[in-house]
């Protein structure tokens, strides 16, 4: 059974990470994210690095939060979810990205409450988009669709 890790900044997507999860597993996929955690004995950056190293397939969701920067043991100060990303750097990586267009409260931009202006979450979105070809969502539905899409296309081409 292929597993999915999902990646995401919690408290501005939940709704889009439950409406993909929910569809993977009704396919049959087994899937990993920050949300199933519960009490652990480790850190949870040790955790997400870990489960999103060992997954099939890492699938980034991005929107407009740079996310929770861990202090210890993170000289760098990337966020967790950065941080998911770059561990499964020897794994089918799928990025989707709230589409530049899409509706989206101010209260969840950085660029409008944080410190840094949203300076990072934009640096990384720009990363991204060079670096992968990127899917752009608007609604939990859209993106829970086109991951679907895209990892079965994946998987029939192997």
């Amino acid at each position: 059974m292929t597993s999915v890790y999902i990646s995401s900044t919690r408290t501005d997507l939940k709704k889009h990470v439950r409406s993909v999860a929910e569809t993977l597993q009704r396919c049959g996929y087994n899937v990993e994210a920050m949300e199933k955690y519960h009490a652990r004995d480790n850190r949870p950056k040790d955790a997400c690095e870990a489960d999103a190293a060992k997954c099939d397939i890492y699938v980034g969701i991005f929107a407009w939060r740079y996310g929770y920067v861990p202090i210890k043991e993170n000289p760098q100060r990337k966020s967790i979810t950065e941080l998911e990303y770059s561990a499964a750097a020897k794994k089918t990586r799928l990025i989707f990205l709230l589409a530049e267009n899409a509706r989206w409260p101010s209260s969840l931009q950085d660029a409008r409450h944080s410190k840094d202006k949203g300076k990072r979450i934009r640096a990384l979105r720009n990363r991204l988009k060079k670096e992968y070809w990127t899917g752009f969502f608007k609604s939990p539905d859209d993106l829970a669709k086109q991951v679907l899409t895209t990892i079965v296309q994946i998987e029939s081409t192997k």
